[in-house]
């Protein structure tokens, strides 16, 4: 980070470490390979981390097609505030059963996205450049991320599904709130798309503006694709 920014991250976090994270040991595991935590960070760090990646990432209010930010390399550095989210997920990674990461992810690229009211985005598996292991922060407004199951070949998987606006009795709703984690890896992460509909149930899925940061890993075999 610049100077500025370092100082405005040490005017949200100060000096505070993992030290304070309470894990409340309010997990949900609806699908296997999804683990969800529920509140890992305080209302307080959430409002922190909003703030700081609104001013990092959002602050050109003017264009509204500024609604995702991408950062590539380690995220390991805990002086900054993607490293500590990188922590953060080492941290949780060494509570998730075994089953659902098979080895501990270093994560190299998160993805920060914007949703305003009235927001969503299609059903999708993640690329398949990017290895197992899937974690995701939400900050601001809560949502219902929606995940269906994958008919089908792996191809199939890659793509983005069609949003619909019907109930499917074979989806399972995820609500996120601010401060809740979740980790997808295996089952959940390949044969499983997650999305963030538009509306649920006849209303606006996201009533107040949201910010979500998810962390992966790029797997080098697979670059390319």
């Amino acid at each position: 980070m610049d100077s500025g920014s370092d100082r405005l991250y040490h005017d949200l976090f100060g000096e505070d470490s993992d030290d304070d994270l309470e894990f409340l040991n309010d997990i949900e595991e609806p699908i296997p390979g999804l683990v969800i935590y529920r509140n890992v960070l305080s209302a307080g760090q959430c409002a922190q981390y909003y703030s700081w990646l609104t001013t990092e990432y959002f602050a050109d209010t003017t264009d509204r097609r500024a609604n995702q930010g991408m950062h590539f390399g380690a995220l390991t550095d805990p002086d900054t505030p993607l490293g500590r989210l990188g922590q953060i997920s080492t941290t949780l990674q060494r509570l998730l059963p075994a089953s659902v990461l098979a080895r501990p992810v270093v994560f190299d690229q998160a993805i920060i996205n914007l949703y305003d009211p009235g927001e969503g985005i299609g059903d999708h598996v993640d690329l398949l450049r990017f290895g197992d292991g899937v974690v995701g922060f939400s900050f601001g407004g809560s949502a219902t991320m929606r995940m269906r199951q994958v008919r089908g070949d792996m191809q199939r998987a890659a793509t983005y599904a069609r949003e619909l606006e019907s109930v499917d009795p074979d989806e399972v709703a995820v609500a996120l709130h601010a401060g809740d984690v979740y980790a997808m890896s295996g089952e959940a992460r390949y044969r499983w798309t997650h999305g963030i509909p538009k509306t649920v149930r006849g209303e606006a899925n996201i009533q107040d503006r949201r910010i979500s940061v998810t962390l992966r890993k790029l797997d080098p075999d697979r670059i390319n694709h």
